[in-house]
């Protein structure tokens, strides 16, 4: 079974080395790897040669193409999705670590279970070390749809899983130009609904936090701006599913949550989004964060207690 890691590049100059050679040195040999430099200004295509040249056995099975111009990270995923030849792939961010038995892992789960989506579990990872393995949701996917559209319950990231082919059909746009923030909350938040999922007890993933340049590093108004982008495509999509679950609801509240917490109007979010509540729970929060008069600490309490709630049911 042939399977394509997908890899963005920009700006990681001290971290592709040791992310290249942790994805050349997989103990599964049977992987097509795409690279895609978004004009990154630094060495980091330089320092990926130097680490391909490395790797004879692997040269043939490595491709690297690059945007006309800096693009941003969800156009560049999306590209890379374009560029897809197999039937199964993963997606890697340059400054991360995979643990050698990694692919081999994910791929032994996906024959066995035979779902369009195989997550393992992640280590944070920082000046060399790992931290404690998160392991992955295990309970059922009806609340693990849930906690995902609730938001900042379970992680909802694209890394860490082997994904089947198909799901870029059964999901239009996984991925949007424009969105480089909250990008994987936009595209796990519509997987769930569409595809299976099953999940391996190991560690498959080394999540790098001590790059402070990272976008998740760097939290500007350009990127709350992004998060309601995102957030629109959310409600998009479950509104032309013909439904609105609760969960979404909350999830689509933490936008003005945020809006409030960075000084941002909610005006903003309401321009973007577009969101029109359908429950009487999620009316009264909208309104409580509308409003600049209720202290955001008041609303941030009734709102956490409401998520809690909805997860449990």
């Amino acid at each position: 079974m042939r399977i394509t890691i997908l890899i963005p590049v920009y700006g990681v100059e001290k971290y592709i080395e040791e992310c290249a050679v942790s994805l050349l040195s997989q103990t599964y040999m049977d992987i097509e790897y795409v690279f895609c430099d978004d004009c990154t200004p630094d060495k980091s295509i330089e320092i990926l040669h130097e680490v391909i040249e490395k790797y004879p056995l692997r040269k043939d099975d490595v491709r690297i193409i690059r945007n006309e111009h800096n693009r941003g990270l969800g156009y560049t995923r999306k590209r890379l999705t374009e560029a897809l030849r197999t039937d199964y792939f993963m997606i890697v961010d340059s400054d991360d670590v995979l643990p050698y038995d990694a692919v081999e892992k994910l791929v032994y789960a996906a024959r066995k279970n035979d779902t369009d989506i195989v997550e393992g579990g992640f280590c944070y990872y920082a000046n060399g070390r790992k931290g404690e393995m998160v392991t992955p949701y295990h309970g059922s996917h009806k609340t693990y749809i849930k906690k995902i559209l609730c938001q900042n319950i379970v992680k909802a990231q694209v890394w860490g899983k082997l994904f089947k082919g198909k799901v870029l059909h059964d999901v239009e746009n996984l991925f949007v130009e424009g969105i480089d923030f909250s990008e994987d909350l936009c595209a796990m938040s519509r997987l769930v609904a569409v595809a299976s999922i099953s999940s391996v007890a190991d560690e498959v993933y080394y999540y790098r936090t001590d790059n402070l340049s990272s976008y998740t590093k760097n939290i500007s108004e350009k990127n709350i701006l992004s998060y309601l982008r995102a957030s629109r495509v959310m409600y998009s999509f479950y509104h032309q599913r013909s439904e609105l679950p609760v969960a979404l609801e909350i999830g689509l509240l933490n936008a003005y949550r945020e809006c409030r917490k960075s000084g941002i109007s909610t005006e903003k979010a309401d321009e973007i989004i577009r969101y029109i509540p359908e429950h009487t729970t999620t009316k009264l929060l909208l309104a409580m964060f509308r409003n600049a008069s209720v202290p955001l600490s008041v609303t941030d309490v009734l709102y956490r207690c409401v998520r809690s709630l909805i997860c449990l049911k």
